[in-house]
């Protein structure tokens, strides 16, 4: 075969960044084409469809139907658990009978890094000859599912893979889990020419990760509607793509220190109004607003790389809300760091003084992690840093290790400096702004004229 190079596959979709190439898991043809009016409407440059729950006997009659209600869509297939030796036939006949299929996909690609001679993939390249299809074939190598390939082995697998398909394919390590950083690394170095897809575990939240080495993403979990396999969330669809088409002087702009400073949702934090016995603001009034609350998480994740974190903690109680958000945008899991006597179950716990200067204790289930566990600490708020300091005193005393520090604001005591010179912090009222200055005086100019009913949804 002729090798297809990145420069063909971009001239093929001619589109700035990677393609976006959604999932549809199908159902019928009502809910494909419910699905595939979506993705044109946000631009993408095609779909594939997968037949996840049924017979490829009864897949065929949906493809050829979509065919002819939209017969200009770029349309890719891949028939679960089939390697290309039966679905090039099925293509071929397809393609003679007036239903152009434009590329397939094979979670196996059968290609085994261990061997020199790759037999399996050479079948399936003679079959795809001899089928007559002339679609682009991408396929699946260090793929979720298959057979696990070992890190050391990711480049030669990448570069074997390379001879038999157009496409190489490769993905995280389970549905919905995004791909190790340094995977996608090996892969592009291996292949620096030829086009690289990603499937599995991509969102808007981490596409910009991935976004510059891979020239394809497949995309289902990712922007699916909350809680449901089938049909695609509109919005989240439609920030993956501009996450993917701004160019990257763009992106640095609208990440830069002058438009970032404006966070505007801090404005919907409310003051204190019982007493001196309760904090002096109420930071959780801004989660309500589904806006606020998601672009706080995205300023408060801007700065991790998920491969360097394993497991976020919350301190209780506010600490779950933002700790638990966190982790799920992470895919990562999400360890309590509880006030002491509420675990049934075997547990560290560490005293300290809080920011009323009450002596507490925290505590925290033992065994909680594995020692070396890279752990996003996050708690809603530090002041005098006893509560923070605890959750760092109880990671540690399992072994674990503080990659990361999180928090809607760190003051600057000497506790919250220590912090920000001992570990990578990340809060929403930046450091050296106006707002971090009223939140050191403990007072935010807003607070005067606060506007309760504006901070609803």
């Amino acid at each position: 075969m002729n090798p297809m190079l990145r420069s063909e596959f971009h001239r093929l979709f001619k589109c700035v960044g990677p393609s976006v190439l959604p999932v549809i898991h199908v159902q019928d043809v009502g809910q494909v084409c419910h699905n595939v009016e979506i993705a044109i409407s946000q631009g993408v440059q095609g779909v594939f469809l997968i037949n996840h729950d049924f017979d490829i006997e009864l897949f065929i009659p949906i493809i050829v139907e979509l065919r002819e209600l939209f017969p200009n869509l770029w349309l890719g297939v891949n028939f679960l658990a089939v390697t290309g030796k039966d679905a090039f036939l099925r293509l071929g006949d397809l393609q003679r009978n007036g239903i152009p299929v434009d590329a397939y996909w094979a979670d196996d690609g059968c290609i085994d890094e261990r061997k020199t001679d790759q037999v399996a993939a050479s079948e399936i390249a003679d079959v795809r000859a001899a089928s007559g299809w002339d679609g682009t074939y991408f396929g699946g190598v260090a793929f979720k599912k298959q057979r696990a390939v070992s890190a050391d082995g990711y480049g030669t697998a990448a570069t074997q893979a390379g001879q038999w398909m157009d496409v190489v394919t490769t993905s995280g390590v389970a549905t919905g889990s995004a791909a190790e950083l340094s995977k996608i690394k090996a892969f592009r170095e291996a292949l620096p020419e030829r086009p690289l897809a990603i499937a599995s575990g991509v969102t808007p939240e981490n596409v910009h990760l991935y976004r510059s080495s891979v020239d394809a993403i497949l995309v289902a979990t990712g922007i699916n509607c909350p809680g449901d396999f089938y049909n695609i969330d509109r919005s989240k669809l439609a920030r993956l793509m501009m996450m993917c088409r701004e160019s990257e002087d763009t992106r640095d702009a609208r990440m830069s220190a002058s438009n970032r400073s404006q966070r505007w949702y801090l404005n919907n934090m409310a003051p204190n109004v019982k007493g001196e016995q309760f904090a002096w603001l109420d930071p959780s009034a801004a989660y309500v607003n589904g806006q606020a609350f998601n672009d706080m998480l995205d300023d408060l994740l801007e700065p991790f790389d998920p491969d360097e974190i394993d497991v976020v903690a919350g301190v209780d109680a506010a600490g779950f809300v933002l700790g638990g958000a966190m982790a799920a945008r992470l895919r990562k899991g999400f360890l309590t760091i509880r006030k002491a006597g509420k675990l049934p179950v075997p547990a560290d716990e560490v005293e300290f003084v809080n920011y009323t200067k009450r002596t507490q204790s925290m505590e925290m289930r033992n065994p909680g992690m594995r020692p070396g566990t890279r752990v996003l600490l996050v708690d809603q708020w530090v002041e005098t840093g006893g509560t923070m300091g605890a959750g760092i005193e109880l990671i540690k005393r399992q072994g674990g290790i503080v990659s990361g520090i999180a928090a809607v604001c760190i003051e600057d005591t000497p506790a919250g400096k220590q912090l920000r010179d001992s570990y990578k912090c990340s809060t929403a009222v930046e450091p050296g702004s106006d707002y971090q200055a009223q939140c050191n005086q403990q007072y935010l100019d807003f607070f005067n004229d606060f506007d309760w009913e504006g901070v609803l949804p």
